[in-house]
């Protein structure tokens, strides 16, 4: 048999070559990976006997935290009375601070009453002494309640300053 140079035997050589080589390659490829699943396979062993008395600790440890939790069951019942308790005392201080606010609202409509009375008897008064003075009628009541007006105080709380160490907030409003 006589080997023939056509392109169509060399295709062939050449094909038979790279699937021999692919062969020994897959075949190193396959050893490589043999050894490294080996390895892993003895570190995963080795962790999980380092892991194994950990988790028997923590088994131990939950075993001594369940007789603690029943011992909390009654605290959190009591808590619940206590804020149970503590929300029907916000609702008294409630109650009790609406009636605050209803004296309060009764108290400015009576100063208003006085400043009213107050206000008709000054006026009756200026007009009574401008009858028997004879002075024109031209200081009124009103002129005279505003010049016999008390002068604003002064607030005695100065300002705070404007970078005193503590966070500020805004208003609601801006």
């Amino acid at each position: 048999m006589t080997f023939e140079a056509t392109p169509l035997n060399i295709a062939l050589i050449v094909l038979v070559a790279a699937g021999i080589w692919a062969i020994v390659e897959l075949a190193l490829t396959i050893r490589k990976a043999r050894t490294t699943i080996d390895e892993l396979t003895t570190t995963a062993n080795d962790t999980i006997g380092q892991v194994q008395p950990i988790i028997g600790k923590v088994d131990g440890l939950m075993d001594d935290i369940q007789p603690s939790v029943k011992e909390i069951q009654p605290l959190m019942e009591q808590l619940e009375v206590t804020l149970d308790e503590a929300n029907g005392s916000l609702g008294h201080v409630n109650h009790i601070l609406g009636d605050v606010s209803s004296v309060g609202d009764t108290a400015t409509s009576v100063t208003d009453s006085v400043k009213n009375v107050a206000a008709t008897a000054a006026n009756g008064v200026a007009a009574a002494v401008n009858r028997i003075t004879g002075r024109a009628a031209a200081q009124s009541a009103a002129a005279l309640a505003e010049t016999t007006a008390p002068a604003p105080v002064e607030d005695p709380i100065p300002a705070a300053p404007a970078d005193n160490g503590y966070v500020t907030y805004g208003s609601d409003a801006e």
